[in-house]
């Protein structure tokens, strides 16, 4: 029962993020409720397609499968290793956001841009390549991740945690949407992230009128793209 509107809210998220980032490679997971594990869902169909769209895995912290039916993801441990890592985390999600990826490969760093790439003050850390197929990338991709949401693996991809599904599922959307934002502007000139000062004064602001009464966490714009989601609606990508 727990796992049904679990599922969901996954199958929501990697509706999102294949049509913010084009393409279907990547994986949604999050923490089980006794923290004992996690559970997988990819981003792509199934090999099999007897199997249902929405089939999930279920991993121990070790990364050793629990249960689940579908074709298992090669880049396990870019989820096993950050969730054994920090108990804070809720949800871990890898994709290959192409633009993202771009300003890597390019030798330049995710910056805050804009008040809606905040959480990227200071720069996103990127890593040389890492592939979560060992342990031991696992646990260097969590290393570099440390306390910070997101981090960039160059020549592969982008990994991103949050307390909740929804939140790192809107992480990956502003990195992929700032990483466009940056090779605009980068072609125009030199590139003027907003200073500490101006990120603390939003910070210190932000959502007080809008949020008030709230009790969740959830982002509103993850309640923006989910009624659009389950209309069967499409939206403009910024």
């Amino acid at each position: 029962m727990e796992r049904d509107p679990l599922k969901e809210k996954m199958t929501t998220a990697a509706s999102i993020l294949r049509w913010e980032l084009g393409n279907m490679w990547g994986h949604v997971s999050v923490r089980t409720s006794d923290g004992s594990g996690f559970i997988l869902m990819h981003l792509r169909p199934p090999a099999d397609p007897n199997l249902a769209p929405d089939e999930v895995l279920e991993y121990d912290l070790d990364g050793k499968l629990v249960s689940g039916r579908r074709d298992e993801p090669d880049e396990l441990y870019f989820y096993a290793s950050p969730y054994k890592a920090r108990k804070d985390i809720g949800a871990v999600i890898h994709c290959h956001p192409a633009l993202a990826i771009a300003v890597t490969a390019a030798g330049r760093k995710i910056q805050a841009i804009h008040q809606s790439s905040i959480n990227f003050a200071g720069g996103v850390p990127v890593s040389p390549w890492l592939y979560g197929f060992w342990p031991e990338h696992g646990d260097e991709a969590a290393k570099r991740l440390g306390k910070r949401p997101a981090l960039m693996i160059r020549g592969h991809g982008a990994l991103v945690a949050g307390p909740t599904l929804e939140e790192a599922c809107m992480t990956m959307v502003q990195l992929e949407r700032v990483a466009k934002m940056i090779l605009a502007a980068s072609s125009l000139g030199k590139l003027q992230p907003l200073s500490d000062r101006n990120i603390k004064q939003f910070q210190s602001v932000v959502g007080r009128r809008s949020d008030k009464g709230l009790t969740t966490r959830v982002p509103l714009d993850w309640r923006y793209y989910e009624s659009l989601v389950k209309q069967g609606k499409t939206w403009s990508k910024e």
